[in-house]
């Protein structure tokens, strides 16, 4: 967390996307369905996070900006330490810089010498462990995906391939990894998808942006194993999936289910040993 001081008074900021709040988050969901630009985000992420808000401007504050900090109480409706500030534009844009983590930017390849910013979900914190819809309980993965078998890893690859072209994959998506049984069963994720899709879209997009903060965090921890992967179709990733999970049983077919429901860091562990090992291999023998 950012400790930040105005005048005498000290507050917190988030530091990381793992420090911002489920509501926080949502919040964030709404900004990026809005026409605002990406600078403004950080703005209103920094006045949403300490409560605040810029007061209306009057002519006594001159070049200042008045914002007013101040928290409800959850039981009864007044606000408690409500501080009103003058700021400089300046000083209001540095506490913003604070939510730089939520922005990444890239070169431009239509215009050299030309950048543009987009957010980088880096959430590895699940934001809901267990989640309601429809009366139905799911549980969801640990942080990071620590827990997810190879045969959850599998699918979630497959549809997160199939949302380029169908957004609506979302739920499928989703299946994989929030499911009503104690473990993932394959045979349901259809009849979870379905229940899931009534799930509000902001809940979804939080959900999706965990899954892709995760699989960052997995890609950069193992990247002997992620560098090479590619892109393509529906029918092409799954048979990648299926030609590793080939790989990993040493084409002994009786392997292949206890691979399958083994958890997919083993995997990950295994495959990255087995690479490190062919790499030394080929090193000593251009050594030669």
């Amino acid at each position: 967390m950012h400790t930040i001081q105005i005048n005498d008074d000290t507050y917190t900021l988030p530091g990381s996307w793992d420090e911002l709040t489920p509501k926080q988050l949502l919040y964030l969901v709404k900004l990026t369905k809005s026409d605002i630009p990406v600078e403004q985000v950080k703005v209103y992420m920094m006045l949403y996070c300490l409560k605040a808000h810029v007061c209306r401007h009057k002519k006594i504050f001159k070049e200042y900006v008045r914002i007013r900090i101040g928290q409800e109480s959850p039981t009864v409706r007044f606000y408690v330490r409500r501080h009103s500030y003058l700021l400089h534009p300046e000083e209001v844009s540095m506490l913003a810089n604070l939510f730089d983590f939520l922005i990444c930017s890239e070169e431009d390849s239509s215009l050299p010498m030309r950048k543009y910013y987009h957010l980088t979900p880096d959430l590895t914190t699940n934001p809901y462990p267990t989640i309601h819809c429809r009366l139905w309980k799911f549980i969801g993965p640990e942080d990071q995906l620590l827990d997810i078998t190879f045969e959850q890893f599998m699918y979630l690859q497959t549809y997160l391939d199939a949302m380029r072209s169908d957004p609506t994959k979302i739920d499928h998506l989703l299946a994989c990894l929030w499911h009503r049984n104690k473990v993932f069963d394959i045979n349901q994720l259809d009849k979870d998808a379905a229940i899931l899709h009534h799930l509000p879209e902001d809940r979804k997009i939080l959900m999706y942006w965990y899954i892709l903060g995760s699989l960052s965090c997995m890609a950069n921890s193992y990247p002997r194993i992620f560098s090479g992967e590619g892109k393509g179709s529906y029918g092409r990733v799954f048979d990648a999936q299926l030609r590793l999970l080939d790989s990993l049983a040493q084409s002994d077919m009786t392997k292949k289910p206890e691979i399958r429901k083994g958890l997919l860091l083993d995997a990950l562990y295994s495959m990255d040993e087995s690479i490190r090992r062919k790499e030394e291999t080929e090193e000593s023998l251009r050594n030669r």
